[in-house]
């Protein structure tokens, strides 16, 4: 049976790779919502990303103030340094920009981004 109220743009190939990091969180989960403000240079192309600051909860304190993660970040694209942290209901989400499916995948160097920042929820 076809849907009797179709949406008018089709099905779009766009995907989007999360994290999950099992925790249980307390009532004070809004601590980890927290998302990258990033600092750029130049224009389309040639954009270069030359600052990394986290805001939001609790954990972005933490997040600044490890160097290693800021260098980490400061060497990927644009599209892959934007990247997102939120409380689920079993843990926390660690996720970046919507893709398309030619662009879609993680590499090691963005894996090993995600995988430090876990360990610095576990720690919590």
């Amino acid at each position: 049976m076809q849907d009797p109220n179709p949406l008018p743009w089709g099905t779009q190939d766009r995907f989007q790779a999360h994290f999950i990091v099992r925790k249980d969180l307390s009532e004070n989960d809004e601590g980890f919502v927290t998302e990258t403000k990033l600092t750029t240079k130049g224009h389309f192309g040639s954009k270069k990303l030359v600052g990394v600051q986290w805001v939001g909860g609790s954990i972005a304190d933490i997040l600044n103030n490890d160097t290693d993660l800021t260098n980490m970040i400061l060497k990927q694209s644009f599209k892959d340094a934007h990247i997102r942290i939120d409380p689920t209901k079993n843990g926390v989400r660690i996720y970046g920009d919507w893709k398309n499916n030619n662009e879609f995948g993680i590499s090691k160097d963005l894996f090993a981004i995600y995988d430090k920042i876990a360990s610095h929820i576990k720690k919590l």
